[in-house]
């Protein structure tokens, strides 16, 4: 098995450059990737995709630039391009092509292909005879179904039912037909125009009123088919050789037949009798000359070589299906060998079908897991279990939508199941596929490398749980190595605990200089924890204030909430307060002996902010820890305060403001007029990315986690600027 994925890459999707070893080796645990949006995870995977679809990566804005890409195993040897399967965000229009191969029970498919050889034989062989008569070269099972109206899967069933019309030899006149040019879409479409079908139906009834007058022939009783097919089988049965003879009946005179000439004699001079009437050759003309343009050329012959055709073609369907019998007819022999060898098997095949039913298939457990786990408002079923599991047909995946009037399930198809779905629901139904191309996998033995960019994007909690859940599962087979990508640092710290990842298999991704930088997470489980056993560290102290400011306000301890307040905002007193000032706060608030002594640094906690916020600007990297990124956004509100509290310039006024300091601050300032757009466009920045990072969102430090440390840095520059001028 395979311990570690090696990938270089150059120039590929915006990436510059990637050099990492993703490690395996510890009982297969997943590697998982935080970075923050535009760290250019997504190009990551595109890259990997695009390897897997055995095509070439390459750098979208500057094509000049040469890509390069490899994904090598321990053994420096390429990972084989089917064994890199890439899951993205959602792709509403995916579908697992390895449906059809998650079958359970492989007992029951070999029985059945054991019965179903013989036949299968048989079938083949009659429809290999059916070709030449038909001029179709393929599928013909198809155009069968299609006849009859049955599905393709039911064409064996249709042919049994024909059993007595082939023993009879019914419609043998059409057995000179080609059903190919009888029935292309160009004669299908032609037959459709209502003039000429109105034309047809004029011929029809001028041919059954001749029909009707006729010597020997009756309408709907005996014809000149009829007839022919009687004569056929008195030679056959060596009537004439016998010495026996037929009579004719016309008005009751009888007319002696003794030999098969005569009889043959009688029935084509009545045939002609009848198509060569002048009325019916009138309207044979009109049809005829709708026949005009070239794709009809042939099946104009047709007609000329068989006027009786065209009283066929007012009812089209049934003419279909009076041609193959035709067929069937003229190979008898073949025809026969099928249904005999299909009637004796058909109940050991029922037998074998009804089992198939009752099978518990993969598919089966994916979609029970599916519509256990996820939260959607329609559940998934199997309709054709029988011949999906003997392979007879895919899987058909139907949904059920539950109607809230009677509470009785209403079937659905696909698209219209789209067009009533959030996007977190369709997301729901893209996971679906999914686990049906991971089960696929799973049982045909497909080691595989498994990249997963931001999977549960747009879901719900329980829905993102479920799929949570499920890469637990995945990550539990040793076939599967799973690569997890995610900018979303909550999704990150859930699947860091629940599937247990830690070490150098948690990972964050950080951008220097084009180059892409997949590090070990510092950022600990519990940074509160870590930070009150660092307050000697001015970058952590200044972090912890919001910190403890929130304990404050839940034990009640108003004095050290407000002054704490005074150090996230610009009040009378901020300036004023010192470091030895915080400590004592500390004290009050946190249990003796529980953090770090920071009494040892000096001077203003406002002067200590500012110096922080310089250091990290100051720095050549943009991944920032929590505790900077915080510190920053601290330093950055102050200052946006202090600015916009100097350009309104009315004490009175700030002095009135409790709370919400900041957004009131900016609306005060817009509505003075005459303010400085630069200075509005600015703090307008500063309320929209700043107020969670502050106030860590009730200890939920996420938000702030996804805010890239280059802009941070660039806002504190930019309103250092305004108040610097």
């Amino acid at each position: 098995m395979t311990t570690t994925v090696s990938v270089n890459m150059t120039n590929c999707y915006g990436i510059d450059a990637l050099e990492h070893t993703f490690d395996f080796s510890n009982k297969n645990m997943p590697v998982l990737v935080y970075a923050p949006n535009g760290v250019m995870k997504t190009s990551l995977a595109k890259t990997m995709r695009q390897y897997a679809n055995n095509k070439e990566p390459e750098d979208i804005f500057f094509p000049e630039r040469k890509s390069e890409f490899s994904v090598v195993d321990e053994a420096g040897e390429a990972i084989d391009r089917e064994s890199v399967f890439v899951i993205d965000s959602v792709d509403e229009k995916y579908q697992s092509s390895r449906i059809s191969t998650l079958l359970a029970s492989e007992e029951l498919k070999a029985r059945y292909d054991e019965i179903f050889g013989s036949i299968a034989e048989k079938k083949e062989k009659l429809f290999k005879a059916l070709k030449k008569p038909s001029g179709l070269s393929k599928d013909i099972d198809a155009a069968i179904a299609g006849a009859f109206k049955v599905r393709k899967e039911d064409v064996l069933v249709a042919l049994a039912r024909l059993e007595r019309e082939v023993k009879e030899g019914a419609h043998s006149q059409f057995s000179g037909l080609k059903y190919k040019t009888l029935f292309s879409d160009k004669v299908l479409e032609f037959l459709q125009n209502s003039d000429v079908k109105t034309l047809i139906d004029d011929y029809t009834k001028i041919y059954e009123q001749i029909l009707d007058s006729s010597l020997y022939f009756k309408k709907g009783v005996f014809n000149h088919s009829n007839a022919e097919t009687i004569a056929k089988n008195l030679k056959s049965n060596g009537w004439f050789d016998g010495g026996h003879s037929v009579n004719l009946n016309h008005a009751g005179e009888r007319s002696e037949i003794s030999t098969e000439a005569e009889l043959i004699d009688a029935i084509e001079s009545e045939k002609q009798k009848i198509l060569t009437d002048p009325k019916l050759a009138e309207m044979f003309q009109k049809v005829d000359n709708t026949l005009t343009t070239a794709e009809l050329r042939n099946f104009r012959d047709y007609l000329i070589e068989n006027p009786f055709v065209v009283a066929e073609l007012s009812d089209i369907d049934a003419f279909k299906q009076r041609v193959w019998i035709s067929y069937l007819v003229e190979n008898s022999s073949e025809y026969f060998d099928l249904i005999q060898e299909y009637d004796s098997s058909k109940e050991k095949i029922k037998e074998i079908i009804g089992e198939a039913e009752k099978e518990q298939t993969r598919w089966e457990s994916v979609i029970s897991l599916f519509n256990d786990r996820f939260s959607v408002p329609f559940t998934v079923k199997v309709e054709n279990k029988g011949d999906a599991v003997l392979n007879v047909s895919a899987p058909q995946i139907t949904f059920y939508v539950e109607d809230r009037d009677n509470g009785a399930p209403r079937k659905t198809d696909r698209n219209v199941l789209d067009r009533g779905l959030s996007n977190g629901e369709k997301r729901a139904l893209y996971i679906l596929n999914i686990i049906f191309e991971v089960e696929a996998r799973r049982k045909a033995g497909i080691e595989t490398l498994v990249v997963l960019d931001d999977i549960a994007d747009s879901f719900d909690y329980k829905n993102k749980y479920a799929i949570i859940e499920y890469l637990n599962d995945m990550s539990a087979d040793e076939n599967f190595h799973l690569v997890i990508l995610t900018h979303n640092y909550d999704f990150y710290r859930t699947v860091r605990g629940r599937l247990g990842i830690f070490g150098d298999n948690k990972l964050l991704c950080n951008r220097l200089n084009g180059a892409l930088q997949l590090i070990p997470d510092s950022i600990s489980d519990n940074p509160f924890e870590t930070w009150k056993n660092n307050l000697e560290t001015p970058v952590v102290l200044v972090a912890s204030i919001p910190f403890v400011r929130n304990l404050a306000e839940y034990v009640g301890n108003e004095e050290a909430f407000q002054t704490l307040t005074s150090l996230l905002h610009m009040k009378d007193q901020t300036q004023a307060l010192t470091v030895q000032d915080l400590y004592t706060v500390y004290q009050s608030v946190l249990a003796e002996g529980s953090f770090t002594d920071f009494s040892g640094i000096g001077g203003s906690v406002f002067d200590l902010v500012m110096a922080v916020c310089g250091e990290i600007c100051d720095l050549d990297d943009d991944n920032l820890t929590l505790e900077q990124k915080i510190a920053l956004s601290v330093g950055i509100r102050l200052v946006a305060e202090q600015v916009l509290i100097d350009e309104i310039n009315d004490p009175a006024y700030v002095e009135t403001i409790r709370k919400n300091q900041t957004g009131k601050l900016i609306r005060k300032y817009e509505r003075s007029g005459g303010c400085d757009e630069k200075v509005l466009r600015a703090v307008k920045r500063v309320a929209l990315m700043t107020p969670e990072n502050i106030h860590l969102n009730s200890f939920m430090f996420e938000p702030i986690l996804d805010m890239s440390g280059h802009h941070l840095k660039a806002l504190f520059a930019d309103i250092k600027a305004c108040a610097e001028a």
